[in-house]
């Protein structure tokens, strides 16, 4: 979950530099200022309980890492505004990896074919099983239609929950598409075509996650805010927890 927050979070970046250039200069200088005093603060805390405690190359390059973390976490706080956009990217991006993912594609007509199997209204007597070059899903019942349109759909909201987990628990709590919306396009594409074709269930599943998104936009701008700054604040304790850790030991060597 970590890595897909951090992936939405710096994706809205680009977006920021491509919309609002202006406003990423002006940004950048108010982050390079905060970053001086940060490096500046970082450098003289810790004389507040040891005065004589001499600041070394080392702890000159952590107060450098304090302040460059100051640097991109100012411009990711701006870069916010743009998470909307961000996140309807990473769903595109996840939309076009699964119409890709030969792996999933196999697994999941195997499962379709299973369901459709389990009905009881099929011919399945001359359909070579899954795996092999022939083999297809006899889909002459509307109830099959849909069935195999459902699992198709019911996966692909599956596998989002597994690659975009942040996400999926904006959108919501547990994934599934409402039967009635895939029914409603598997007999519409029956009326003038033979075969549905899973990229359709896909779509469905694709434009349900978008929906979902849609209202829940201020929640995912919230929970980015919150998460960017319980960040900048586990960074930030890295470098300051170090340097007060090597004033503190050199008080003890000293006495």
């Amino acid at each position: 979950m970590i890595f897909d927050l951090l992936s939405v979070l710096t994706a809205s970046i680009p977006i920021y530099i491509a919309r609002n250039s202006g406003g990423f200069r002006l940004t950048l200088l108010i982050g390079f200022l905060l970053a001086l005093l940060c490096w500046y603060v970082c450098s003289v805390y810790a004389r507040l309980w040891n005065t004589r405690f001499h600041i070394s190359f080392v702890h000159h390059a952590l107060c450098g890492l304090a302040g460059a973390c100051t640097l991109f976490f100012t411009v990711l706080l701006a870069s916010l505004v743009h998470t909307k956009e961000a996140a309807l990217a990473s769903i595109d991006l996840w939309k076009f990896q699964l119409n890709n993912d030969g792996g999933w594609a196999n697994q999941t007509f195997a499962r379709a074919y299973s369901e459709v199997k389990r009905l009881g209204i099929e011919d399945f007597s001359k359909v070579p099983p899954p795996g092999s070059a022939s083999s297809f899903i006899p889909t002459n019942h509307d109830k099959s239609r849909h069935k195999a349109a459902f699992t198709y759909a019911s996966e692909a909201c599956r596998h989002f929950d597994v690659k975009r987990p942040f996400l999926s628990k904006v959108v919501w709590s547990s994934p599934g598409v409402p039967s009635e919306t895939v029914f409603q396009d598997v007999h519409r594409w029956h009326q003038s075509n033979p075969n549905y074709p899973p990229s359709r269930a896909i779509d469905i599943a694709a434009n349900e996650i978008r929906q979902g998104l849609e209202p829940q936009v201020p929640r995912v701008v919230y929970l980015s805010r919150m998460a960017v700054a319980f960040l900048f604040v586990l960074v930030q304790a890295v470098p300051f927890g170090l340097i007060g850790w090597a004033a503190y030991a050199d008080i003890k060597f000293r006495v």
